[in-house]
Order: structure tokens, then sequence, then C-alpha cells
């Protein structure tokens, strides 16, 4: 505790020096800028600094930076040498002490601790509280000064000058120094400080050139505003940063060139109040323009980024459907790129509350909950506290509210959160939606896997009597045979052993279906002979093409040897051959197989009735079809599984067709390599 205390006076001392050296440097430049025979300055400089040291800092350092800023102002007017009395030097002192006090009292108890200037309420806290309202205070007691010095001039003109010196220097150089801050300056980038650099050199030459002639006619009376151009520039560019530098720069070249007769103000044929008058309103326009400016910049700024959140946090929450992993990595999203904290809270199975997701969070903005979460609310709330604003939105789903996400930003401005809390209100609907999607997908992964489990204790169930019926249709041809049935007899026999082969191999493929599903399917590879398979298979079909009146040619390239699943492999040029069959009947098919480098091409091309574009991706798609069931029978799970069978293997299979001309499947699949162990078993085989 002693250290803290120690640390924190050290800080307190070490700001007071700073704040009186610096008082003290630019009080003496400002004194400088005096027209005979107004005593004070056309612009009082120190007076935005005393402000933002005050708003920079807690208010219980306060009583030592006002102190500071007593000693610094009385040091200057004895510097300076004043003709006035000792205790008039103290007066102004009290007078620009109660100033600075009054503008930032104010404008922390109206605006807001942390000024950034990135507001329009801001810049007219500023203006109104810092610009007009405090300098009343130090123009009344400071203008009493002048009424026992040597020359005294006019009260009231006094008066009108000291008010208009106070206000136009916070107004010039409280926003420099409040945008000129360590935080500020890390969040830019060096092209920023370059681009910076060079804004305000040109500045500096562009106000040089038109401040500086010695005698100024006709147009040139009015090229004062032609300094504009720069200070929007930097205002559109980098907001308030750029818009208070070169605001500084050319009010700094105006004041310069006009303390020496120079420019359209300083050769202004006109009364030296006049003069002044010009000058000072022409500040005014300056800082005022390129505030507000820079502030309607920085809130279009803030509105896109807010905008641009939405959407990234769309994307976050829609990359997967577990909230387990998306709520993290939105309030991550939050938490950094607008640097508040962010927390969810979701209703477990137990009803209890539970935080899924937080990010930029701490034990002390855990404590601006309590009272507030549990309960869960059914309305968007929000309230403030001494260390900032919090923002608790409900999360709905299936008509209740299952959570709430929490918004905690640490900044007690008095007009700030609208845009907070509607971004809580939007990211809460996301939310929502989110979480309806995840219920959802978890009920329908539910329903799918209830599917898949009854199809295939389904097809377990029909594996049984269909093997039973398959061998006593067996023994009943092998009697028929033996009793010389007749032909008729005989042929009706094989077309029911013809029925219920092509039903076990739709059980079957409802099976290999399940594996897929499951991730259960697995590889056998054996030696296999391409050219000897693939007879053998084409073989098979001898029966069934010529039913079909489809003739099927084969083109074979010799010794083509691959290591492979016989049985999956095999499946997949089953379905091949089938298909065209069946949409190619009467017309010629054709068998290609060949060898390109590492890989076995397997082309089946019929001439039927082809496949519509539209209808080429689709079809490898599990229960997906090219055209009418009612036409061509099958459950649509052929392609399916050829496509499965071969990227297994680290294949892949793809169409060539158009409607009405015939199709061609080509696979394209790796010879693959020999497995481990019957690799060993060959090398340990006696010769």
């Amino acid at each position: 505790m002693e250290q803290t205390r120690t640390a924190s006076w050290d800080e307190t001392w070490r700001r007071a020096l700073v704040l009186g050296v610096m008082y003290f440097v630019v009080a003496n430049f400002a004194n400088q800028l005096v027209f005979p025979p107004h005593p004070s300055a056309v612009l009082w400089l120190p007076s935005g600094i005393a402000l933002a040291f005050l708003l920079r800092s807690p208010p219980r350092r306060w009583p030592a930076l006002l102190a500071t800023v007593f000693v610094a102002e009385v040091a200057s007017v004895l510097v300076h040498g004043f003709p006035l009395p000792f205790w008039v030097s103290g007066l102004w002192g009290l007078a620009n002490c109660l100033r600075a006090l009054t503008g930032a009292w104010l404008m922390r108890r109206f605006v807001g601790p942390d000024i950034r200037l990135s507001h329009r309420w801001e810049i007219a806290g500023l203006l109104f509280f810092g610009g007009l309202v405090s300098p009343l205070i130090s123009a009344t007691v400071g203008s009493f000064g002048y009424l026992f010095s040597i020359e005294p001039s006019s009260f009231w003109a006094d008066w009108v000058n000291w008010w208009l010196s106070d206000g136009l220097g916070t107004i010039l150089v409280a926003p420099l120094l409040l945008t000129w801050t360590p935080t500020a300056l890390r969040s830019k980038r060096w092209r920023c400080f370059v681009e910076l650099g060079g804004l305000l050199g040109l500045t500096a030459l562009g106000a040089h050139f038109l401040f500086g002639h010695a005698t100024v006619h006709g147009v040139w009376a009015s090229m004062a505003y032609a300094s504009f151009p720069f200070v929007l520039w930097g205002a559109l560019r980098m907001g308030p940063l750029g818009a208070a530098s070169t605001s500084a720069v050319v009010a700094l070249f105006a004041l310069w060139h006009t303390t020496l007769g120079q420019g359209p103000f300083g050769t202004l044929v006109a009364s030296l109040q006049e003069r002044i008058s010009s000058l000072q309103a022409f500040l005014a326009i300056l800082g005022l323009t390129a505030l507000t400016l820079a502030a309607v910049v920085s809130e279009r700024w803030r509105t896109e980024e807010l905008q641009h959140l939405r959407v990234e946090a769309g994307t976050v929450l829609a990359a997967t459907l577990s909230i387990r992993e998306s709520f993290p990595r939105l309030a991550h999203l939050v938490g950094s790129r607008m640097c508040m904290g962010c927390a969810v809270w979701l209703v477990d199975e137990n009803g209890l509350l539970e935080r899924v997701a937080q990010a930029e969070w701490s034990p002390a903005r855990e404590a601006r909950l309590r009272g507030h979460l549990p309960p869960l609310p059914t309305t968007l709330k929000h309230w403030r506290t001494p260390e900032g604003l919090a923002v608790l939105a409900p999360l709905w789903g299936r008509g209740a509210v299952q959570g709430g996400l929490v918004l905690m930003k640490d900044d007690s401005a008095h007009h700030a959160g609208a845009e907070d809390i509607a971004l809580a209100e939007d990211l809460a609907n996301q939310c929502s939606m989110a979480l309806e999607s995840a219920h959802l997908y978890a009920e329908a992964h539910q329903a799918i896997e209830a599917r898949n489990e009854f199809i295939t204790i389904a097809a377990h169930e029909l594996r049984t009597p269909l093997t039973a019926l398959s061998l006593h249709v067996q023994s009943l041809d092998a009697l028929l045979r033996r009793e010389n049935a007749s032909e008729v007899a005989r042929e009706k026999l094989r077309a029911t052993s013809r029925q219920v082969r092509r039903l076990s191999q739709l059980v079957e493929r409802v099976l290999d279906v399940g594996r897929i599903t499951s991730g259960r399917l697995e590889l056998h590879r054996e030696e296999v002979d391409v050219g000897e398979w693939v007879e053998q298979v084409v073989g098979s079909f001898a029966e069934e093409a010529a039913r079909a009146d489809s003739a099927v040619r084969v083109e074979l390239q010799a010794h083509v040897t691959a290591w492979w699943d016989r049985g999956r492999i095999e499946q997949a040029l089953v379905n091949l051959l089938a298909n065209a069959i069946k949409f190619g009947a009467g017309h010629p098919i054709e068998v290609q197989v060949s060898r390109e480098g590492r890989w076995v091409r397997i082309a089946v091309r019929d001439h039927g009735i082809g496949i519509a574009p539209e209808a080429r991706e689709r079809i490898f798609e599990r229960f997906e079809r090219a055209v009418s069931s009612r036409e061509y029978g099958g459950l649509g799970l052929g392609l399916f599984l050829t496509r499965q069978m071969v990227e297994s293997h680290g294949g892949t299979i793809h169409v060539e067709s158009h409607a009405g001309d015939g199709s061609t499947f080509v696979l394209q699949i790796p010879i693959g390599e020999q497995p481990a162990d019957e690799e060993e078993a060959s090398r340990s085989a006696p010769a």
C-alpha cells in the first residue's frame, strides 16, 4: 500500500513538473502575441494546456496541477515585466486556475472523463464548457487586474479580448494534447505518421505562403481561407489527430505573420480592434470547422467498423454449428476489435447458468454484474457504474430465454453507449439464431442417427432370411436339374434367383451406406491384376447385357497391377456397368482400362439417354437421381457408393455426358502400395 501511494505521488509530481515547464514556456511565447495598446495576447495558448492536463488526470491530482498552474502563471507575469502590482499577478494566476478547474469539472460532469474528440457531443462540450463558459470566469477576474495597470484601458474591451483569447487557446491547444496521447499514437501505423508529417509540412509551407506577404491587395485579402483545404485533408484522412495538428500549424503561422504586420490580417485596412477581432474570428472558425468535421469522420469510421464487426460476427457464428466453438470466437472478436469485455452465459442441462465464452474479462467486470445476473432478463437492460457502461441482452431459443450476452466498456462518458447498446442487441439476435440453429442441427443429427440405426438393423434383419432364401433357391435349382425339369420351370427359378440376388445387393448397399456414414468402412488391400479382374466383372454381366441387347466391348492395357480392396472397387465397377445396361439398353457399351503414371484409368461409356448438365454433380449424392424413379428403378445409392469406394482409395470419379448422347464415367484410381504385412511376408517366403 505504501509503495502504491508513493508511486502515485511520484506520478502526480512528474505530471505537475511537465505541466509547469510547458505552461511557463508557452505563456512566455503567448505574451509575444500582444497588439498594443491591448495588454493581453490575441491567443492565450496555456489555457488549452491546463485544461488538457486536468482532463487527462484523475481529480485527486488536480490540486497539485492547479498549484503548478498558479506558480507558472505568476512566474510568467513577473518574467515578462508587466507594470502591475505583485498581487495582480496572483489574481491572474487565480483566474487561470479557476478557468481550468471550471472547464475540467463541467466537461467531466456532463461529457465524461475520457475525452477523445471522436464524437460530436465531445466537440460541443469542449466548445461550450471549455471555450465559452470557463473563460467567462478568467476574463472577469483577470480584467480587474488591468484596472490597476499603469495605462488602464477599457474594461469591456479588455474583458472581450481576454475571453476570446482564453477560448481560442482552449479550442486550438486542448485538442492537440487530447489527441496526441500514447494510446492514440500506438494505434497508428508508421505510414500514418509519414502521411501526417508530410501533411504538416505542406500545411506549414502553404500557411507561410498565404500569411507571409508584406502587402496584400485585391483577392489576396481573402486568401486566408485558402488554408482550409489542408485542415480538411487532415480531418478527413486522420480524424481528430489530423484536424488538431493542421489547425495548430495554420494558427501559429497566422499569428506569427500577423504580429509582424504581414498577411491578410496584419495589413488589413481597419482599426486595431477590428484586425484583432478578424484574426480571432478566423481562428475560431478554423478550429470549429476542423474539429466538427473530424468528429463526423470519426463517427462514420466507427459506424463502418461496427458494420464490419456485425458481418464478421455473422461469419464466425455461421462457420460452425457448435456453439462451444463459435461463441468463444465471437467473444474474442468483439473484445479485440472493440476493446470491451464480452461474455456469454447459457443455461445448462441442470438449469444452471454456465459461462461458455469470455474475452477481455476480469474480476472487476464480473463484480459489476452483481444484482443483474442472475436472473436472466427477458429484455435488454443496461446500466452505468463509475467504471463505465454495461449491457446485458437475453439470448432466446425455443420461446424461452436460454442465456445472456454481456458487453462492458470502460467508458463513463455520459452521452456514450447508444452504439454499444445497439451492437449488443444485434449480437444477441445473431447468437439467438445460432443457438436455434444448433438446437435444430442437434435434433436433425439425432434423427439421422436414429434413421441410420433403423436402416442398419433392418438391413441385418433382412440379410438372414435372404441368405436362407438364396440357399433354398440353389437347392431347388440342383433338384430341378436332377429331375430333368422343364426349361420353363428352370427359367422361372433363374428369374427368382436374379431377384433374390438383386435384393441382396440392395441390402448390402444400405449396409455400406451405414458403414460410410459412421466411418467404419475398412479397406483390405491385395494385389489385383486389373485386366483379368475387369474381364471377370464384365463376364458376370454377359447374361444381363444379352437380355438388354447391349454388347460390351473391353479395351485393356496388359500387365496393369494395383493394390486395391478388390471387393470395394469391384462394387464400384459393378454399379457403373449396371447403370450403363439400365440406361443404355439396346446400344453398345465400351469399357477402357489404361495406366497413366501411378494411376489407373477406367472408363465406362454407354450410348443411352445421357445426363442433363445440372444433374452431373448431384447424381453422386446420397439418394439422388438424374431421372424419375417411376421410369427407372433403384434407390439412388449406386453412384454415391461408387464415389465413396473410389475416394477411399484416394481416387476420383467424374462424368462426361450430354442429354440424349450417352454418358462416360471415368475412374482415376492410384495403383496403391503393397501393405506392410504383405511386403514382409513376401520377403520372408522361401525362394
